[in-house]
């Protein structure tokens, strides 16, 4: 999944791994793209050699404006507070920043008993889940000033263990100096300017992982 995350960015982006998880997939894209890769998360620490900081579910500890690039794998249908996470996003990308998104869409009723049983197996763990269809979140990310730039569907044999249908977006913010907002209702104003094997097996683990973050 690093390879597939590098050859959308390009060299020496500085990157923001929200729901890194074991922190392998991170690790991986310091060395591809020749920058530094942060890595947050729940946790009090991550096993792979990156740079880390814990992370409280509310607001990013990072400066404003402070990255070219925020990947967030398979982690926003398991926030909380999803507009909080997202007004977070875009005030640490710098303007013109790009967002890689991989996301699980429940698009026919295999889908959504997959995502069920889903949320089911996680919900004590991260809360509940919310998964959304390709219109609902072109218009979440429209609101936040995100362009779509990609998206395409995904094989849902990515990981036979869980063959739901996945979905992958990447976006740009128009946004600049954008501050974040505690409360949903702020949240919703638009921005003014309006892994070969061993990475299906790493990328299986670091998508395990990551979903521990809860926002």
């Amino acid at each position: 999944m690093a390879l597939e995350v590098a050859g959308m960015l390009p060299p020496r982006t500085r990157v923001l791994d929200v729901g890194c998880g074991n922190g392998f997939i991170a690790h991986h894209l310091k060395a591809l793209l020749g920058a530094e890769v942060v890595g947050i998360d729940v946790t009090r620490e991550t096993s792979a050699r990156i740079r880390y900081l814990p992370y409280d579910g509310r607001r990013f500890p990072l400066p404003d404006n402070s990255f070219d690039a925020v990947l967030l794998c398979y982690v926003l249908h398991h926030a909380q507070d999803l507009r909080a996470v997202l007004a977070e996003v875009r005030r640490a990308l710098r303007r013109g920043g790009l967002i890689v998104v991989y996301e699980d869409i429940p698009a026919r009723a295999w889908d959504r008993l997959m995502c069920w049983t889903h949320d089911l197996m996680w919900r004590s763990r991260t809360g509940r889940c919310s998964f959304r269809r390709e219109p609902d979140w072109r218009a979440l990310f429209a609101s936040f000033g995100f362009e779509i730039v990609k998206e395409r569907p995904l094989s849902r044999w990515r990981n036979p263990a869980y063959p739901v249908r996945h979905r992958f977006y990447l976006l740009k913010s128009r946004c600049a100096n954008a501050q974040a907002l505690p409360r949903a209702s702020a949240a919703r104003k638009t921005c003014a300017l309006a892994h070969p094997a061993a990475d299906e097996d790493e990328g299986r683990d670091g998508r395990d992982a990551r979903r521990r973050i809860v926002a």
